[in-house]
């Protein structure tokens, strides 16, 4: 009998320690089972992961608007430059013209339409008014400017003709 236990003993700790080890493996396995059954928490890892991902993407193209705003900006005024020089003294005038025919029908058009809204609607459209009177000279430049690239535009593609 005392092989009998000498076995039941040697097998007995020798059967524990993979016991143990089979143990551990099953808690790993388990668990990773359970994290990916968890859909709520690897939705919100990959949400997180998203918005990160997200930022990145929004600095990266804020930094490359804001690298190529300034050339462009040159680029416009260069473009500017080069049609006021080009373009003759009477068409300017004639632009100038335009733009304060425009300006006086646009101001006829608007009391004729406040006129002709309800009070909230007037102050609405009084304060867009403002803004667009304190704005005046950009706007003007921008009127002129558009007219003057038509111009030089049509010139182009005139005598192609």
């Amino acid at each position: 009998m005392t092989d009998k236990q000498g076995m039941n003993g040697a097998t007995g700790d020798g059967l524990r320690a993979p016991a143990a080890e089979a143990r551990e493996e099953l808690g790993r396995t388990l668990e990773a089972l359970a994290d990916k059954a968890d859909f709520r928490e690897r939705g919100r890892q990959q949400i997180e992961a998203a918005k990160e991902q997200a930022v990145v993407v929004k600095d990266q193209v804020q930094e490359m608007i804001a690298n190529g705003a300034g050339p462009a900006r040159d680029k416009v005024a260069q473009a500017v430059d080069v049609i006021r020089d080009h373009t003759p003294d009477q068409v300017l005038e004639q632009g100038g013209q335009l733009a304060a025919q425009a300006r006086e029908t646009a101001e006829a058009l608007g009391h004729r339409a406040v006129d002709s809204l309800s009070p909230q609607v007037g102050e609405q459209v009084g304060r867009a008014a403002d803004s667009v009177r304190a704005n005046r000279k950009s706007l003007l430049v921008a009127a002129v400017t558009a007219l003057l690239t038509l111009v030089v535009v049509r010139r182009v593609f005139g005598r192609r003709r």
